[in-house]
C-alpha cells in the first residue's frame, strides 16, 4: 500500500573466497599456457642437452682408438701364480714372447732379536748406562739409556731416534709365550729389504748381552734368472724387463707368455658402436612425429656425417650396418683378423678416423659450440617467458587485490544497509499489518 517502507539485505550467502579464487584460476589460464611453452622448450633443451652428451662420449672413445696402451696393449700369463704374480707397466716398451723365470731368492731385511725373553715388558732390566749404536747406510744412530729402562722403554726409545732421524729401522716387542705365561722379546728391524738396507748393531753398556741381542736375519736381494739371465732386485719386485715387472712369492720356475692384447681396441670399437646407436635412436625419437624436436630433421645431418667417416671400417667389413634399425655392429672376427695379419694398416686407418671425426665432432661437443648455441637460445626464451610469467601474475596478484577490497567494502556498504533496515522496522513496525 501507498507509504509502505521496504528495505531488504543487498547480498545474502555470499562467499567472497570461493569467487575470488574462480577469478583467479580465469585470469591464471594465460600464466599455465606460458608456463606450457616453457616445458616444451625446457624439454627440447633436455634432448640437445642428451645428444651432446653422447656425442662427447662417442669423441672420448674414438680418442681413446690411438692411445698407445690401447694399441699397443699386450697380456701376461703366468704358469705357475704361486710363486710370482706380474704386470705390464708400459705396453709399448715390452716384448711379446716366452720368459722362463727362476727365483733363487727372496729379498729380505735384516733383523735382531733378543735371545733372553722377560715377563714383565715394562719392569726395570737394570742396565749398566750405555749407548746403543745402530750403524745403517754410513750413519749411525744413538741410543742411550740406563738402569731404568725396561724393555718397552729401551723399544720406544729405538722407535723415537728412528723417526726423528729418517732411520729405516724399528723395534716392536713379541710375546713368544701366553697371556698368562707371557715371555717377551725385542726385535729390531729393517723397514727396507735388500743388501744396501743391512745394518749392525754397537753397544758401550750391557743391553746387548741383558737382552741376548743376535742376528736372526741378513738383509738380501732377491734373486732370478730370466731366460738364463742372472737378475736382482733390492725387493722382492723386479723391473728387470723393460715394461715388464713382477713380484715373486716364493722361490721355484715358472713361465711368463706376453701376447698382443686385443680387447681394448675391441672394447674401444664397441663403445664407439654402442654411442653411434644410442645417438641414432635419440635423434630418430626425438625428430620424428611427436618427438620434443619433432622437424628438426637438422640434427640427422650430425648421424650422416659420423657414419661418412666411418666408411673405411665399413668397407673393410668390420662393421656392419643394418639398413631397418639403422645401427651399426661390430665384426669381432674381422677384427681380430685384420689386428693379427694387418695391425699397422688397420692403426694407420682408425688414427685417420680418429682425426676425421674428431674434427668433424668439434663443432658439436666444444664450448659455445653449435649445441650450446642451440641451448643458449631455449635459456633465452625460457628466460622471456619466465618474465611474462612473472608480469602476468604480478597483475593477477594486483586484480585479485583490487577485487578483495571492494568485496570488503561491498560487505561493509551490506552491513550498514542490514543495520539500517533493522533500526526502520524497529521504529515504524510492519505498516502492512495496519
Amino acid at each position: 500500500m501507498a507509504g509502505e517502507l521496504n528495505v531488504t539485505g543487498l547480498v545474502n550467502g555470499f562467499d567472497m573466497n570461493s569467487i575470488l579464487q574462480q577469478i583467479q584460476a580465469i585470469k591464471s589460464q594465460q600464466i599455465l599456457m606460458l608456463q606450457g611453452q616453457q616445458q616444451q622448450i625446457s624439454d627440447k633443451k633436455t634432448v640437445i642437452s642428451n645428444i651432446q652428451s653422447i656425442l662427447k662420449n662417442l669423441q672420448s672413445s674414438i680418442n681413446n682408438i690411438s692411445d698407445p696402451s690401447t694399441v699397443n696393449a699386450k697380456s701376461v700369463n703366468v704358469s705357475n701364480p704361486n710363486v710370482l704374480t706380474a704386470s705390464i707397466t708400459d705396453p709399448t716398451n715390452v716384448s711379446e714372447g716366452i720368459y722362463n723365470i727362476n727365483i733363487s731368492q727372496l729379498a729380505t731385511n735384516q733383523v735382531y732379536a733378543s735371545n733372553n725373553s722377560f715377563s714383565d715388558k715394562n719392569a726395570s732390566l737394570g742396565l749398566n748406562p750405555g749407548t746403543l749404536t745402530i750403524s745403517m747406510n754410513g750413519n749411525s744412530y744413538n741410543i742411550n739409556y740406563d738402569n731404568t729402562d725396561s724393555l718397552q722403554s729401551l723399544a720406544d726409545k729405538i722407535n723415537n731416534t728412528a723417526s726423528a732421524n729418517s732411520g729405516n729401522f724399528r723395534a716392536s716387542i713379541i710375546n713368544v709365550g701366553t697371556s698368562s705365561n707371557p715371555k717377551y722379546k725385542l726385535v729390531i728391524s729393517g723397514t727396507k729389504t735388500g743388501a744396501d738396507n743391512s745394518f749392525t748393531i754397537s753397544d758401550t753398556g750391557n743391553a746387548v748381552s741383558v737382552l741376548g741381542l743376535t742376528n736372526i736375519q741378513n738383509a738380501q736381494n732377491g734373486a732370478a734368472t730370466v731366460n738364463g739371465l742372472q737378475v736382482q732386485s733390492d725387493t722382492n719386485t723386479f723391473t728387470n724387463i723393460p715394461g715388464l715387472s713382477f713380484t715373486a712369492f716364493q722361490t721355484g720356475s715358472t713361465v711368463l707368455q706376453i701376447q698382443k692384447d686385443n680387447k681394448p681396441i675391441t672394447d674401444t670399437l664397441q663403445a664407439i658402436v654402442n654411442y653411434y646407436n644410442q645417438l641414432v635412436d635419440t635423434v630418430n625419437k626425438e625428430t620424428g612425429k611427436g618427438g620434443k624436436l619433432s622437424g628438426e630433421y637438422g640434427l640427422n645431418q650430425i648421424v650422416n656425417g659420423i657414419f661418412s667417416q666411418l666408411q673405411p671400417l665399413f668397407t673393410a667389413d668390420i662393421i656392419n650396418f643394418d639398413r631397418t634399425s639403422g645401427h651399426i655392429s661390430l665384426n669381432t672376427s674381422k677384427l681380430n683378423d685384420a689386428l693379427t695379419n694387418n695391425g699397422a694398416d688397420l692403426q694407420n686407418t682408425l688414427n685417420n678416423i680418429k682425426n676425421n671425426l674428431t674434427t668433424y665432432l668439434n663443432p658439436y661437443t666444444q664450448f659455445n659450440g653449435i649445441l650450446d648455441q642451440y641451448n643458449k637460445s631455449y635459456d633465452s626464451q625460457i628466460q622471456n617467458i619466465q618474465n611474462l610469467i612473472d608480469l602476468q601474475t604480478k597483475r593477477v596478484q594486483i586484480e585479485i587485490e583490487t577485487l578483495k577490497n571492494q568485496f570488503i567494502q561491498m560487505q561493509m556498504l551490506q552491513a550498514q544497509m542490514n543495520d539500517i533496515s533493522a533500526r526502520i522496522q524497529a521504529t515504524f513496525g510492519n505498516q502492512s499489518s495496519k
